[in-house]
């Protein structure tokens, strides 16, 4: 697998193009050989994937927005546009509008929207990716939980995903379990730990912070193995907060990752 970054965690240092180029220089120096990136607002998409081939890292997805593309077709030409500049065949999708996260209805909505925009997409040889948090595991009675529909109800040709470690802990279900789920349809997944920490009054109480892989209690070597087994190309590490400098943080990980035969 392709050891790489999403930008978000370092968020905090891109804020005009030298910060970004020795942002990604600083990435590149760690060991990652690839991100999940966006151009800022101070360069074009051309001019950031012409900085990122400059620093030798790979753009292992471009973006799209569901709510534009599911109401029209110039959003989607513009996101096949994107995908184009950074030669990536998936365009990924932030988390499902809020008003369909919590109720059933809302989940088959948003899976026939996305069907919908998958299959206008189809003639361009691009798919949608899906990068699911803690919140589509919400349940909605019976053993049924909203991640089940969107996987069930989507085209398998049309919808891919980018599940991510903490995210699914967070949740409640079985990491290795929902690897498996979507074997043949991932591709990209987010690597990041889950620590309990302390400070908790009651028992009751679960104080969590987004880890370093590796310095958590993520089941590392049996995720890899199933990552391996359906095919993942790309372990990207996006850690949300950090302790101290993200860079620290993304050298843990990268070594971690190294000893954990990613």
């Amino acid at each position: 697998m392709k050891r790489g970054v999403q930008l978000y965690t370092v968020r905090n240092f891109i804020a005009d193009r030298a910060q970004l180029e020795e942002s990604l220089r600083k990435i590149k120096a760690i060991g990652y050989d690839s991100v999940q990136a966006w151009a800022p607002p101070f360069m074009t998409d051309e001019e950031n994937k012409a900085l990122l081939d400059e620093v030798g890292l790979v753009n292992c997805s471009s973006g799209g927005d569901y709510e534009e593309m599911v109401n029209s077709a110039a959003a989607i030409e513009k996101a096949v546009r994107i995908a184009d500049i950074y030669g990536v065949d998936g365009i990924c999708l932030g988390t499902l509008p809020y008003e369909m996260r919590e109720c059933e209805e809302g989940y088959h909505a948003f899976a026939k929207g996305v069907n919908k925009i998958a299959k206008e997409l189809k003639g361009s040889g691009k798919r949608l990716l899906y990068h699911s948090h803690a919140l589509e595991f919400f349940s909605l009675g019976g053993g049924l939980k909203g991640m089940d529909i969107i996987v069930n109800e989507t085209d398998p040709d049309g919808l891919h995903f980018v599940m991510d470690t903490h995210w699914m802990t967070a949740g409640g279900v079985s990491v290795v379990d929902w690897i498996y789920k979507v074997r043949g349809r991932m591709e990209i997944i987010h690597f990041k730990d889950y620590a309990i920490i302390g400070g908790a009054q009651k028992i009751e109480e679960v104080h969590k912070r987004f880890a370093e892989v590796g310095e958590g209690n993520i089941a590392w070597p049996k995720v890899v193995a199933a990552c391996r087994d359906i095919g993942v190309e790309y372990a990207i590490v996006e850690q949300d907060e950090c302790p101290g400098d993200p860079f620290d943080s993304l050298k843990i990980s990268y070594d971690n990752m190294v000893k954990f035969e990613v």
